[in-house]
């Protein structure tokens, strides 16, 4: 949402500074010739001001992190992640612009970004077919390939897809605004959302499920043996299946569903 916003200021203040028809009256034939880029540079934590420069974009580039895997895995980075079970080589691929995949560490099971030296930064970039904008971290790619999973702790504005899944067992911790994408099978998931996490488990074959929801996230999950469900705030969970057994307690304007 941040990141958005200082998007839209900069190219808000871009357009002010430069004006559309002064842009192209001063700068029309270079404009037809090439892209024309800002970067705007957000400042220091805390502080609500930025700079904005003409500059190129970042190159694209693509990192390997070695991973044999393990039973646990934190992801606390703004990333569009992909977990793949059923993956014959184990291991971590990072793509995106170099100065972020260059920032990505991988320590004790946790996934993590470096802030950036100069602060965090967007783009606008102006050609013949129009304006757009977009962060630094948009085009960040996260590959995991590990065989045993089966808890995932995720915090911050993590997107985590997870494929091919096929464990007993599955343990997921949401904070904040992460959301998450199982598709497998196991015969018990336990799930606790605080925040704004959205958990969506359609494509999960599930025996058992535990879903708790603090505040005012999302799960749809589909046990077709026991359900526990605790919501309290303005959480909601939907039972895309019929359990066999469910109990349920809500505290504030939440709700269960089933479909």
């Amino acid at each position: 949402m941040i990141r958005n916003l200082l998007i839209i200021s900069g190219a808000g203040l871009i357009l002010a500074i430069v004006g559309i028809g002064g842009a192209f009256a001063v700068g029309g034939r270079d404009l037809a010739r090439h892209d024309w880029t800002w970067v705007i540079t957000d400042d220091e934590a805390g502080d609500s001001g930025f700079t904005v420069e003409r500059g190129q974009v970042s190159p694209d580039t693509t990192r390997t992190i070695e991973w044999t895997g393990g039973d646990r895995l934190a992801i606390n980075i703004p990333a569009d992640v992909v977990y793949d079970q059923q993956a014959d080589t184990p291991g971590i691929t990072v793509s995106g612009a170099q100065s972020v995949v260059e920032r990505v560490r991988f320590s004790n099971g946790r996934l993590t970004l470096d802030e950036a030296p100069r602060g965090d930064r967007s783009y606008v970039r102006w050609t013949r077919t129009g304006i757009r904008g977009w962060s630094e971290t948009d085009a960040l790619k996260i590959i995991i390939k590990a065989p045993s999973v089966k808890a995932f702790d995720l915090s911050g504005p993590t997107e985590l897809k997870i494929r091919g899944y096929d464990q007993p067992s599955l343990d997921l911790t949401l904070t904040g605004s992460s959301d998450v994408r199982v598709q497998g099978r196991t015969d018990a998931v336990t799930v606790d959302v605080s925040g704004a996490g959205d958990a969506r488990m359609d494509e999960l074959i599930v025996d058992d499920a535990k879903v708790r929801v603090s505040g005012s996230g999302e799960v749809r999950v589909g046990p077709s043996g026991k359900a526990e469900v605790d919501v309290s705030g303005s959480g909601e969970v939907r039972l895309t299946r019929r359990p066999a057994e469910l109990r349920q307690s809500v505290s504030g304007s939440g709700e269960v569903t089933e479909d």
